[in-house]
């Protein structure tokens, strides 16, 4: 696994974002006799401009596990993931061998990750937290703080909270902060992992519409969505995984 493409069709398609072929995921217990745990096996996956595709399956079937693998959060096993690189003029990147400084590079250009929980940072206020994304990216402070507001308005986050920090705030109103901050910049490839799992009917409306945004302005979207409706409403395809048998991983 090094820096090259995988597939040099993957360049040819300009609609293909991201790839990934034969991913699988294996956790070793160190301190339990180094028990091996399968998470995933063997699974391939392309995502293209303008699709969501939602991961389905039961507990236990590794879907957080294969979009933190995407994201570069756990490094796979064994398989490939390439993206595009549209922030460069490389063409692509293979994540699973990719440097640190490519890695992070990646993800402020390319790729965002909405997870199920805001990472609170003391003493940042909401509007720096939302905004920080967009002042990474060159964006000026005044300037990220107002597109900010914005995107906590449209959410429903009350103006009054927005020079407080998010650690005591409802799981809501947090998860909302959340989705502002992943969603900001505008990536072209979202990985969303349950955006909806602490809002009431109102505010995954309010979600679901600014997702089907992103992806008709041509994202490219994984996700988990629990919630049926919401999911039915935002997703244009599934990838069924399954829980791994014990015997795929030996």
């Amino acid at each position: 696994m090094n820096g090259e493409p995988i597939d040099p069709n993957f360049i040819d398609d300009e609609r293909l974002m991201l790839r990934a072929r034969g991913i699988a995921k294996t956790f070793v217990l160190h301190t339990q006799g180094g028990q091996a745990i399968p998470a995933l096996h063997g699974v391939d996956l392309d995502v293209s401009r303008g699709e969501c595709v939602a991961l389905v399956g039961p507990s236990g079937a590794g879907k957080s596990t294969l979009l933190r693998c995407l994201y570069g959060n756990y490094l796979a096993s064994a398989g490939s993931i390439e993206l595009r690189d549209v922030a460069s003029d490389r063409g692509s990147v293979t994540l699973t061998g990719a440097n640190p400084h490519d890695v992070m590079r990646v993800r402020r250009d390319v790729i965002g990750y909405v997870s199920q929980f805001l990472r609170v940072i003391p003493r940042v206020t909401t509007l720096d937290l939302v905004s920080e994304p967009l002042v990474a990216r060159g964006v000026e402070a005044d300037a990220a703080r107002r597109r900010a507001g914005d995107w906590l308005a449209r959410l429903n986050i009350p103006e009054r909270l927005w020079h407080l920090a998010p650690a005591t705030f409802s799981g809501g109103e947090q998860q909302r902060v959340n989705i502002a901050r992943g969603l900001i910049a505008e990536q072209p490839v979202l990985l969303l992992d349950e955006p909806t799992a602490s809002l009431d009917e109102a505010n995954r409306n309010v979600v679901a519409s600014v997702i089907i945004e992103a992806r008709e302005r041509g994202a490219a979207i994984v996700g988990i969505f629990h919630d049926e409706p919401t999911r039915e409403r935002v997703a244009t395809r599934r990838l069924e995984l399954e829980p791994v048998a014990m015997a795929a991983a030996v």
